[in-house]
């Protein structure tokens, strides 16, 4: 069993008791199987970052909070590339490097990159919540699916996630972002 099922597991379980939900209630307001969320819960399958999405929105919780491994204060911290905690959708495909807690607001921090040509359309985030893509290779079209806009290489978009949204590669060559996703505090 790898460490990040596991904390995967302990992470949803968690938080899925601190809200007094049941595993019946949580599939039911994320919309997962009750028995996906079961596999989960035993650090086992192989979540799609959509499943995550669905989780953490029905949690009220970042997607960091799901993935991430909790790590104490000391050293300077380094994520080489393509480690940490990884997702994977139908085009995107990412890495957590860093996620930043206060009571005003949580920024969470990845390496992205889009494969294919399939759009990947995510559902509206919580409210207040913010994405931010500084693209460093490629075109992709990104944004709210209904006002979705083109990005080459250099360029920056900062949209409200609290909609329904699309990434999506628009070249066959390497597409690779830095992304922030901000959301306001309890």
């Amino acid at each position: 069993m790898n460490a990040q099922m596991q904390a995967l597991a302990s992470s949803v379980r968690s938080l899925r008791l601190q809200r007094g939900l049941s595993t019946v209630e949580l599939s039911r307001r994320a919309g997962v199987a009750r028995a996906t969320l079961a596999q989960i819960e035993a650090s086992g399958g192989n979540p799609t970052l959509e499943t995550l999405y669905a989780l953490a929105n029905a949690l009220d919780a970042p997607l960091a909070d799901l993935i991430a491994t909790p790590r104490g204060a000391g050293a300077p911290r380094v994520v080489r590339s393509e480690e940490g905690p990884h997702v994977v959708g139908d085009a995107v495909e990412a890495w957590l490097l860093e996620t930043v807690t206060s009571a005003r607001a949580s920024l969470e921090i990845y390496d992205v990159r889009l494969h294919g040509t399939t759009a990947q359309v995510s559902a509206a985030h919580p409210r207040g919540t913010q994405e931010h893509l500084h693209l460093h290779s490629g075109r992709v079209r990104v944004g709210p699916t209904a006002e979705a806009v083109e990005l080459s290489a250099g360029d920056y978009i900062s949209f409200d996630a609290g909609q329904e949204h699309v990434y999506q590669r628009l070249s066959g060559s390497d597409v690779r972002g830095t992304l922030l996703i901000t959301r306001p505090g309890p």
